[in-house]
């Protein structure tokens, strides 16, 4: 179990600054900064630079921290295995996601899983992908599917598929009926997508970024997949998204997903993701490989 100084002190590297740590604890500010003294005298270094903005981890403090966050998961996921050994709960498993694929990848995976194994419940978070990472690192979710461009430091990869980014429009839409199209065809057009965070959205932006031209026109961003979604049913726009989360109206006819030619697009992929030091439960390690098998099997079915 964490100590009352490893426990403000985690909480401050989560805030940002003492003071915000210390509303969130509850407790005065002193005591947060007697606690974060007390670690630093026994370590015999600086954990934070302070500056202007907050509290800023050094190298000594970064490898505090990971070894605070690897013994904060251990003892919450022995303290599951306890209760579990008991029956007295639920085994709750925490699943984070973007909302496009909570909505249209997860629900067949986790009924199923729940029809073999009722004493299993999930709670889905939904956050942009940089969000779930983070979220992994501080314990808050047990298993991240996002997807990724880079996964960055303290995140296992478990899995991964490719998800190429494609142009997705209605089938009346002019550009329909091209084998590819670049990013400049989709100039003349209205473009809908989802806001900043996501990994469309940072593809777009970048290689947006690189080309000379007209500027684009984005007539429609949401942070919601599901209002993009309508607007361009709708016949309003072209967006930009994977075909894993858009499978049923393109499989119906209802949507057209057409290549980009810009290889950077072809990259992306999505990933089963946990945090790289997580002793994992039993009963989420299960799961972890029920999701990959669920995942493996649809990537077959869609190369077919």
């Amino acid at each position: 179990m964490l100590s009352t100084a490893h426990r403000y002190f985690l909480e401050v590297v989560r805030a940002g600054s003492i003071k915000d740590a210390a509303a969130t604890l509850h407790v005065a500010p002193s005591a947060i900064s007697r606690q974060v003294a007390k670690l630093e005298d026994d370590c015999g270094a600086a954990l934070f630079e302070r500056r202007p903005h907050g509290m800023e981890l050094t190298r000594a403090g970064e490898m505090l921290a990971d070894y605070a966050r690897r013994v904060a998961m251990d003892a919450e996921h022995v303290l599951r295995d306890i209760r579990s050994l008991r029956h007295a709960e639920l085994t709750t498993i925490r699943i984070g996601s973007n909302e496009a694929v909570a909505r249209n990848v997860l629900p067949p995976i986790l009924g199923a899983y729940r029809a073999l194994h009722p004493d299993v419940a999930f709670q889905v978070h939904i956050a942009s992908p940089g969000v779930v990472t983070q979220r992994l690192r501080d314990n808050s979710i047990d298993v991240g599917l996002a997807f990724s461009l880079n996964a960055g430091n303290g995140i296992a990869v478990r899995y991964e598929i490719v998800s190429p980014v494609r142009a997705i429009m209605v089938p009346g839409h002019p550009l329909a009926k091209r084998a590819s199209v670049s990013l400049d065809d989709l100039r003349r057009y209205p473009i809908a997508l989802t806001d900043s965070g996501t990994t469309v959205r940072l593809l777009f932006d970048s290689s947006a970024a690189g080309n000379d031209g007209p500027p684009f026109d984005i007539a429609y961003s949401s942070n919601s997949s599901s209002v993009i979604r309508a607007i361009v049913e709708a016949g309003h726009a072209v967006t930009l998204a994977g075909e894993i989360t858009l499978a049923e109206p393109l499989r119906s006819g209802a949507l057209v997903a057409v290549s980009l030619q810009q290889a950077v697009f072809a990259e992306r992929t999505l990933q089963v993701q946990t945090a790289s030091h997580a002793r994992l439960p039993e009963a989420t390690a299960a799961f972890i490989e029920h999701l990959i098998e669920a995942l493996s099997a649809g990537a077959r079915s869609r190369d077919s």
